[in-house]
């Protein structure tokens, strides 16, 4: 989980919300006893596009999310900023 978090973050640095003193990151979460969900979401930014490749990080996540913790992965490429909400399954989340 803690490479998730450094390449969203570091990404955000790179590229959106974090890149420009304008922008603003929303992290929230919730969890139920199977499931933990955190909404990532950035605004304020640069315009956001969706990648043309998918690149190193972005595989990193998405093998981290759906093969190890047994989640899912949803990214929202809105012009506004993007949002990634991952779903994770709290049994493996927890282990």
């Amino acid at each position: 989980m803690a490479l998730v978090i450094h390449e969203l973050a570091t990404n955000s640095l790179k590229y959106g919300a974090l890149s420009v003193d304008s922008g603003l990151l929303d992290v929230s979460g919730t969890s139920t006893d199977s499931e933990v969900c955190i909404a990532w979401t950035e605004r304020g930014g640069p315009s956001v596009q969706p990648p043309e490749d998918e690149g190193y990080g972005s595989r990193l996540i998405n093998r981290s999310v759906t093969g190890q913790l047994g989640g899912m992965i949803v990214t929202d490429w809105s012009s506004e900023g993007v949002i990634v909400t991952l779903t994770l399954n709290a049994k493996k989340l927890a282990a």
